[in-house]
């Protein structure tokens, strides 16, 4: 299947920012597990060649993975509005194409509590051995992986199991998870209705999930794109860049939203990246930006 004639999209940048952490880059190929199926797909200048391992419905696939890459949202509109200084400008001209990866409700909800004072090598590690041990072999065109466990596999696999998987004190987090959702007490189908801060809230009802975990889940899977994960990396820019001070967490999310508006998880997914690849980041030259206006 070919999706023609995109623009302001970059595979690379989308599946290699840390939303998603299934994705494997072979040559220039990306091959991930999404809902129970491997998706191989590259890009070729403004064309994506999308395989599946299921027999699909051309039209159904087409319109599924262009949502699960957001490829239906006006990007140049949402960065052309976050773009308000010459900081983030340098962010968006060196990583533009990069979009919010729209991902399946519950494998995110269990990546992100998975994701509590980890590195991505270790969580995709922690997954893996979770999908080999508690889900099923899934192949195509000479790649193997494994589907991630459902919510009543996990259950009624407990917490000792969950724990061998190398999950340390996040299984406790991950099994009371899915007993939820096996009891009804969170509704993913309900979830997905709700706006973004009743979104939020019911997801902080979970076991060990806080704020940034909730965020990440709302940003990374709901589409609430008023939702700003703050992690170390996150708190650390505001206060260099932006702040000049340490502070709180609620002081950054007002300052954050109300600088750069309604798409500020757009903004900080830029900024991250940005310091994540960049290693001067927080240098002289880089901080005197952040006061000048962007050039129109």
């Amino acid at each position: 299947m070919h999706i023609n004639n995109i623009t302001d999209f970059n595979l690379k940048y989308t599946l290699e920012s840390g939303q998603s952490f299934r994705w494997n880059r072979i040559d220039n190929t990306y091959y991930g597990v999404v809902e129970g199926r491997i998706i191989k797909i590259c890009q070729e200048n403004d064309t994506l060649i999308i395989d599946s391992s299921r027999d699909e419905d051309e039209i159904t696939f087409t319109s599924h993975m262009s949502h699960y890459l957001d490829l239906n949202k006006d990007l140049a509109f949402i960065l052309d509005v976050v773009n308000v200084d010459a900081y983030i400008d340098r962010a968006i001209d060196k990583f533009r194409g990069m979009r919010l990866l729209n991902q399946e409700i519950w494998e995110t909800i269990a990546s992100f509590i998975l994701s509590q004072n980890n590195n991505i090598v270790r969580i995709r590690k922690i997954i893996r051995t979770l999908s080999e041990r508690f889900g099923q072999k899934v192949e195509y065109d000479g790649y193997v992986d494994y589907t991630f466990p459902t919510p009543n596999t996990l259950a009624n696999a407990g917490i000792d199991k969950i724990f061998e998987c190398g999950t340390g004190y996040r299984a406790s987090y991950l099994w009371n998870a899915a007993n939820n959702i096996v009891n009804g007490i969170l509704v993913l189908d309900t979830l997905k209705l709700l706006d973004y801060i009743d979104a939020k809230y019911e997801l902080m009802k979970l076991q060990g999930v806080g704020e940034k975990v909730a965020d990440c889940i709302c940003l990374f899977s709901l589409g609430h794109l008023a939702a700003l994960p703050i992690d170390v990396w996150i708190k650390r820019i505001f206060e260099r860049v932006y702040l000049r001070k340490i502070a709180k967490t609620r002081e950054i999310q007002d300052f954050a939203k109300q600088y750069f508006g309604e798409y500020v998880g757009y903004a900080q997914q830029y900024l991250f990246h940005y310091a994540q690849n960049q290693t001067n980041w927080d240098d002289a030259e880089h901080l005197a930006l952040s006061n000048k206006k962007r050039k129109i």
